[in-house]
């Protein structure tokens, strides 16, 4: 036999290491690591010692100009304290030429020849001397003093030599010098002497050289000149800027700026005149309002630091390849010695595939791929199929399967040989000689053998005859098992169906019960019969509460009850409680106590009106079944986090009590501590089941604790989140009903694409007296105002509509037609500032934004229409008249629905408080517009997708935003908000559209679900 190529596992299983290049290339990471750690430590290392050095040179250069300035300034001073003190030779020859009434020419002559020989020796500009008056006595040179009077008097007030800043002269010459007192100190002056120099012979000199060779460095001298930086000597890169250069202290990076503001040393980051990054020093010239600035680029500056950079990198470099290229001649070794082991491995392998195919526990077979006929079989193979393998050799494997099989085996090794799978594993039978069928798990994939270009096709064979009679047996089992579990289901899913469809079908009548006995208590009735009444409703209300438990029941059993976590108020819950079952206790003779948790826990998020309802359950038992002492209901926190805590809520009572072995079954439904207490107290049993189910669904947990005759203890604990102030929303306070009609025989024409947006407004229309012409889109308007313009007393306009939008509708109102005057309300559920703006710039006087609450509608019209006289009858909508409302009528419309309010759907996706109140509690109304939603929204989602493929994309933007004004309609707000954000999705062709709309697709038919029952 030929022995198939080895593979890899064969060489792993031979002794060649696995992954072998892991011992040249992690040892290369490492060193290319550790030579990148060095150099770079290196490099910053001597970067940060060129840079100190940079530093000190510039500092020890501007520190050396700005002593050489101190020095020379000093001598100054002392040769003028020298030369014009008291006792001096210039002081004596003043003080005789004054004395002689300045008019000893002699005296004058001196003093002028002292002065000439000092200039030429001291290397003065310029002299002059001023007597006490300020007048000017002698000028040598030139030395001009009538710019400085006023520095010359103070000279003469506080006698001291004063330095006279550097100026431009009327010639634009750069000049400083210095004023010293005539006389002795500690007196009054005699006068001054003022000495010059100039600028660019003495002081410039001094700044400007440089030490070192440079391409950028200067230095040069700032003062500060009011909001202003001055620069006061010559400039490397400016031509004629000294005296004349002033930029302004608001110069956040101008290192001449910095100094002005009192910055010193080393001012690194900035910018200079030129706006060119430089590194800089600073230092105050002392005596001086001078400013000593040396600066140099930082290009310059750091130059040896970017020479040092690709030495570095060209030191790394060859560090690398010369690693690298080691590592390589050494990966070469190692594969010459790997290839070496790989064929002695080979070798033993072929030894080893003899040795397992003759001997391997399942069958082994090979098969030609090109003729189909078996060319090798192991014993085990032989022994499955009841033959010998010499029989086997060149048999077709067809001949010896069952034929109903033959097809399916075929059909694989034909998908095998045209490469459309890798392999293939199945069951199947084969047929022995003597007639029997042998079950076998077989697995074929391709081989390829080394000395042969075909591959073969290796087949595993695995006898699974008594496994095979195994499953039949489970297969028969499982089935019946499945029969019972789908009857017991199928009984399960019949009673929750009976219990939710008898108590919605209750709930009908006692609904018209206790509504007319309600307004039969509003009759005059004798005592007895108000007695009766009365005892109607309570018989009534105890129905309905027990209709309530059941239907809460087979919601749950349903899955049908939601959770809606909101913010509430732990404090105002439990003070309801308190409030409302208060008295209830208090009627019994009862006390009830309720204690709140330490320090109170705040908002938090949860639905709480369902926790509630569990107080109030649990309060309630615990009432009925105490006859005397007290009930107390206590909260605490058993853990406590930043964003959590989990509350254990605990109902105490001093009754009955409940024996130990009935605690077992109390959360049961229709489960009573013992037949005798339904019958002494009431009740279904069904209360403690809803709560149990309850606090699940909320993730906690309830159990009870009791003693017979000591009382019992009913506990609860869940987990809750904190809410912040920001989420908790204050309930909406209802507003107060008018007394009368507001729109009495007003005439208003509604336009809207939706049937049940229309039917809506024109049922609110006729609550406040008014009457509606329908219109289902923008051109059927503007006909019914082309024929009849004063006909209507104001237009309630839908924006987006088929055929003919609102906006392009009220322009065509405002401007074709000329109707300028006819109130028109833009009725749309776009509420952004940007779509009113479009709605007002079209022609509309107001906005109502859907979905639609009837008291805002009504406010609106009434003040847009403005007051109307009182009429006897008006049409209705179909055309007949119908007598107008009296005063009055709507608030009797309102109050004859407030009953029908306890009875209001609670449907999962609506909000019911929220919707109660937009219909005015009128069931019917709300009825009636589910079944519009329906008609009109049901395959919203199929619709717009259908619309999307075919390319239509406004239109199915336009379909969501129908569908989020309908759902605002009948207060499904999650739906609503859904409908909203896909609208702008489609309009943005944003990318998971498709996936939205099925979540869109899916709530609707939940709402369709849950709303079955009310319609």
């Amino acid at each position: 036999m030929t022995n198939p190529a080895v593979h890899p596992a064969a060489d792993r299983a031979a002794g060649v290491p696995h992954r072998p290049w892991r011992r040249f290339v992690l040892p290369l990471l490492v060193l290319s690591l550790l030579i990148g750690v060095l150099g770079t430590v290196g490099y910053r290392y001597l970067a940060e010692e060129i840079r100190r050095e940079t530093h000190r040179t510039l500092t020890v250069i501007a520190e050396q100009k700005r002593q050489h300035i101190e020095d020379w300034l000093g001598k100054a001073r002392v040769d003028a304290e020298l030369y014009f003190s008291g006792h001096s030779q210039l002081d004596t020859l003043f003080a005789r030429w004054l004395d002689g009434g300045r008019q000893d020419s002699g005296a004058l002559a001196r003093m002028q020849d002292l002065m000439r020989d000092a200039q030429r020796a001291r290397g003065w500009e310029g002299v002059a001397v001023i007597d006490a008056d300020g007048q000017p006595a002698f000028v040598i040179g030139d030395a001009d003093s009538g710019d400085h009077a006023e520095l010359i008097r103070q000279v003469l007030r506080e006698p001291r030599v004063t330095l006279v800043d550097l100026y431009l002269n009327a010639r634009g010459e750069a000049r400083f010098g210095v004023l010293a007192p005539i006389g002795d100190a500690g007196r009054a002056p005699r006068g001054v002497a003022y000495l010059t120099w100039r600028a660019d012979a003495v002081l410039f000199p001094m700044v400007e050289s440089w030490p070192i060779p440079t391409h950028t460095a200067e230095t040069y001298l700032v003062r500060r000149d009011g909001t202003g930086v001055r620069f006061l000597t010559p400039l490397r890169h400016q031509q004629d800027a000294a005296l004349v250069l002033t930029l302004p202290l608001a110069s956040p990076n101008l290192p001449a700026a910095r100094a002005a503001q009192g910055e010193a040393g080393i001012l690194a980051g900035g910018r200079d005149y030129r706006g060119v990054p430089v590194l800089a020093y600073a230092s105050p010239i002392g005596g001086t309002p001078w400013l000593m600035l040396a600066e140099i680029d930082e290009r310059e500056a750091y130059a040896r630091v970017r020479m040092m950079t690709w030495a570095m990198a060209l030191v790394m470099g060859l560090l690398l390849l010369l690693v690298y290229s080691a590592g390589f001649l050494l990966w070469r070794r190692d594969l010459q010695r790997q290839e070496v082991v790989a064929l002695r491995a080979q070798r033993a392998a072929e030894a080893r595939f003899r040795v397992i195919f003759e001997q391997a526990p399942v069958g082994v077979v090979l098969v030609d791929s090109g003729s189909g006929v078996i060319t090798e079989v192991n014993q085990r193979f032989a022994d499955i199929v009841g033959r010998s393998p010499a029989q086997l050799v060149g048999l077709d494997p067809r001949a010896i399967t069952h034929p109903e099989d033959v097809a399916e085996s075929a059909e694989n090794l034909r998908r095998l040989s045209a490469g459309e799978i890798p392999g293939y594993r199945l069951n199947k039978r084969y047929l022995r000689p003597d007639g029997s069928v042998v079950w076998v798990s077989l697995s074929f994939a391709p081989v390829q053998v080394e000395s042969e270009e075909a591959p073969r096709y290796l087949g595993m064979v695995e006898d699974i005859t008594a496994r095979k009679a195994m499953e039949e047996r489970l297969q028969v089992s499982e089935a019946r098992h499945r029969q019972l579990a789908d009857e017991a289901a199928a009984a399960n899913a019949a009673k929750s169906e009976f219990l939710a469809h008898m108590s919605h079908e209750i709930r009908t009548p006692m609904n018209a019960v206790l509504g007319l006995a309600q307004v039969l208590a509003r009759e005059n009735l004798s005592a007895g019969q108000r007695d009766m009444v009365e005892r109607i409703r309570n018989a009534g209300q105890s129905l309905m509460a027990i209709l309530n438990d059941v239907l809460d029941l087979s919601k749950i059993e349903a899955g049908q009850l939601r959770i809606e976590p909101r913010p509430f108020d732990l404090a105002a819950l439990l003070a309801n409680v308190d409030s409302l079952m208060g008295q209830v206790a208090r009627s019994k003779g009862l006390a009830l106590r309720v204690q709140m948790p330490e320090p109170p826990p705040g908002l938090l998020l949860g639905d709480g009106l369902r926790l509630e309802q569990v107080l109030f359950n649990l309060v309630g038992n615990a009432i009925k079944f105490t006859e005397r002492g007290e009930v107390s209901l206590r909260v605490r926190s058993l853990e406590t986090r930043e964003a959590e805590l989990r509350l254990r809520i605990e109902v105490r009572d001093t009754g009955i009590g409940i024996a130990p072995e009935a605690l077992g079954r109390l959360f049961s439904p229709f489960t009573q501590a013992d037949a005798g207490i339904g019958r002494r107290f009431g009740g279904t049993g069904l209360g403690l089941s809803i709560c149990k189910r309850l606090v699940e669904l909320m993730g906690g947990s309830i159990g009870a604790d009791s003693q017979p005759g000591i009382g019992s203890t009913f506990w609860f604990e869940l987990p809750l989140q904190r809410a912040s102030e920001g989420e908790f929303v204050t309930p909406r306070a209802t507003p107060a009903v008018p007394s009368g009609p507001r729109l009495a025989g007003a005439h208003v024409l509604v336009v809207d694409d939706s049937a049940m947006n229309r039917d809506l407004v024109e049922r609110a229309l006729a609550l406040e007296g008014a009457s509606a012409t329908l219109a289902a889109d923008g051109q059927q308007a503007v006909q019914l105002l082309k024929t009849r313009p004063d006909g209507f007393d104001a237009v309630l306009m839908d924006v987006q509509m088929p055929v003919m939008d609102g906006l392009s509708a009220m322009r065509v109102i405002r401007g074709e037609l000329g109707i300028i005057d006819l109130p028109i309300i833009a009725f749309t559920a776009g509420v952004r500032d940007d779509q009113q703006v479009a709605a007002r710039e079209a022609g509309a006087n107001d906005v109502l934004p859907k979905p639609m609450d009837l008291e805002e509608m009504a406010q609106l019209l009434a003040r847009w229409i403005g007051p109307r006289p009182a009429v006897q009858c008006e049409p209705g909508p179909g055309g007949a008249a119908m007598p107008a409302l009296p005063a009055g009528a709507s608030t009797a419309l309102v109050a004859s629905a407030a009953p029908a309010a306890d009875a209001f759907p609670d449907i999962p996706g609506i909000d019911r408080e929220r919707a109660v109140q937009r219909v005015g509690g009128d069931l019917g109304m709300f009825v009636g517009l589910l079944e519009f939603f329906i008609e009109d929204n049901a395959d919203a989602a199929g619709q717009a997708r259908r619309e999307l493929a075919e390319g239509r994309r406004e239109d199915a933007a336009r379909r969501m935003h129908t569908l989020r004004s309908n759902a605002g309609f009948i207060c499904a707000m999650e739906l609503m908000e859904e409908a909203g954000a896909l609208e702008a999705a489609i309009e943005n062709d944003e990318p998971d559209v498709d996936a939205r709309l099925a979540v869109v697709g899916e709530r609707i038919e939940r709402l369709i679900e849950a709303s079955a029952p009310w319609r």
